[in-house]
């Protein structure tokens, strides 16, 4: 099987701080939907070297997300390459590439825009396109601002596998090709190898690390000891995932549910502080060099530029969902406590030790034969009970020091769960779990030992709901909140129900000009649909 993947923006030229909106479409080498991988990865590259990177959520073999463009990026063509985990098995031949054009409007003004001759202004914004294979129209050619209008789509296959529609300013410099057509003959039934060495990501997102020996500061392996790794993400809820070593010492962390940009915790149990693990890049990040073309803007367009940098950082001020994607997982596995004692409830004790002597039963502080204290939870050893050994965690990070927690500002801890085992989790065994839980769930004042890191990962994004206000309602159009938006309309999702003709309605903003309607879509059976219209905004 060979997977493969198509890219649709919201547009082609972008001014450096905006976000990209992208839709993601799996196929087969055939163009046939495939819902195969669950993660998909876009990375934005210069000539060769990866400058934003992001990962989405599929389902169904279909995703969206946004990648918002750095403030200081240079103005110029940019390349944007997508790509699952199971195609790098195959190289970089098979991956989707289109260009970005990008101005940046804060850097030096506008004297990076060159002026252009005549004939080059008269360009077709959609150069190298597939001719309209359904028919779009507006219920206007021209309409004013804050108003609302409709979009008709006719023409269309009963057998729609998915299908999209996006309204944005009309681009003034050409895409430099058609994604679609360019995806089409890219390779897609070319005999390739085929390494097996990336994993396909049919569950979710494969998290991957490499063991570190903190003495030498150097890779090693924990294959064929009792050392385990495992990562936790910090918060409520118990999220925690073994890993699986290979002979390298590279670790895989198998992990579902999981996303947005959030801390994640890497642990080695059974290992004292010997080990750490490093949590690698799950991108290529560095591609095969390709020189770009020159971005060429004819200084006809100062105006325009000038309008919509000034509305892009308004949009930014006003907006009211945040650019950046701050979606948090379920926990991994959903448990119920076996008891609970929130703390405010009972006389409030400045030591730890004070709290689980006097209100905690079932958990306790013992210590072990070389005077460490660690902590012990009741458990059934057969027809009895006894105290074995638990999962500490304090706001979801793995705790493998107890004294820390011995030592730790009770006062801080809302709450202390006691979930009853045991619980298996892949090569570890645990008699039972104690949570703690802080007021702020930020895990604050922790003092971690060298096995335990806590950093920030930026995980697949959950799909992304673009919001535009309702111009039909008469408050709306008056009210004196500004409504800057570059793209009218981004609805990656379209749903037709079968039907051959539907209807679209879409509000226009504060900015005037020409705008371009483009809808895209791939049918069941590996058909690409493709139109654009245009209309104006006075």
């Amino acid at each position: 099987m060979r997977e493969r993947i198509y890219v649709q923006t919201d547009k082609h030229l972008y001014l450096a701080g905006e976000p990209i909106l992208m839709k993601f479409v799996t196929t087969d080498s055939e163009l046939i939907p495939l819902a195969f991988s669950r993660v998909a990865y876009a990375e934005l590259v210069n000539d060769s070297v990866s400058l934003v990177q992001m990962m989405v959520e599929l389902n169904n073999g279909v995703g969206t997300g946004r990648m918002v463009l750095p403030v200081d990026l240079p103005t110029g063509y940019y390349r944007l390459i997508a790509y699952t985990n199971f195609m790098r098995n195959e190289g970089a031949g098979v991956f989707f590439e289109k260009n970005i054009a990008v101005v940046n409007t804060f850097l030096s003004g506008y004297n990076l825009l060159e002026a252009r001759t005549e004939a080059a202004r008269h360009f077709s914004p959609v150069e190298e396109c597939d001719a309209g294979t359904v028919s779009l129209q507006t219920d206007a050619a021209i309409y004013t601002t804050r108003t609302r209008g409709e979009l008709t789509i006719s023409g269309l296959p009963e057998n729609i596998h998915t299908l999209s529609v996006s309204i944005a300013g009309k681009d003034f410099v050409p895409a430099a090709h058609s994604g679609a057509s360019l995806f089409r003959n890219n390779r897609m039934k070319q005999s390739v190898g085929f390494s097996g060495k990336f994993i396909p990501e049919y569950e979710g997102h494969i998290i991957t690390g490499r063991i570190i020996d903190n003495q030498t500061e150097s890779p090693a392996t924990i294959a064929g000891t009792i050392a385990t790794p495992a990562i936790a993400f910090p918060g409520e809820g118990v999220r925690f995932f073994p890993g699986q070593t290979s002979e390298t010492g590279d670790v895989r962390f198998f992990t579902s549910g999981i996303s947005g940009t959030r801390e994640v915790a890497t642990v080695v149990f059974n290992a004292g502080e010997q080990y750490r693990i490093d949590v690698l890049s799950p991108f290529v990040s560095q591609h095969a060099a390709r020189q770009m073309p020159t971005l060429q803007i004819d200084t006809v367009y100062y105006s325009q530029l000038l309008e919509r940098s000034v509305a892009l950082q308004v949009f930014r001020f006003f907006a009211d969902d945040n650019l950046e994607n701050r979606n948090v997982s379920t926990p991994h596995m959903i448990l119920k406590p076996s008891r609970s004692f929130p703390l405010d409830e009972f006389t409030r004790f400045t030591t730890m030790g004070e709290v689980f002597i006097e209100f905690i039963p079932g958990a306790r502080f013992r210590r072990n034969a070389i005077g460490n204290r660690e902590m012990q939870i009741l458990t059934r050893r057969g027809s009895h009970f006894e105290f074995g050994m638990p999962l500490v965690l304090l706001d979801g990070v793995p705790v493998l020091d107890h004294e820390a927690i011995f030592n730790y500002d009770p006062l801080l801890v809302e709450i202390i769960n006691l979930y009853y085992g045991p619980f298996s989790m892949g090569g570890l065994r645990f008699d039972g779990i104690i949570e703690f839980l802080t007021y702020r769930r930020l895990h604050q004042n922790l003092n971690l030992n060298r096995a335990t890191q806590v950093i920030s990962y930026a995980a697949p994004q959950m799909p992304y709901r673009f919001h535009t206000p309702d111009h039909s309602a008469e408050n709306n159009r008056q009210s004196r909140m500004p409504d800057a938006r570059h793209t009218l309309l981004w609805s990656p999702d379209v749903k037709t129900d079968g039907k051959t003709t539907i209807t679209i309605p879409f509000d226009t903003s504060d900015l005037t000009g020409e705008f371009q309607a483009t809808v895209e879509g791939i049918t069941k059976d590996g058909k690409f649909i493709f139109s654009t219209s245009f209309f104006r905004v006075e």
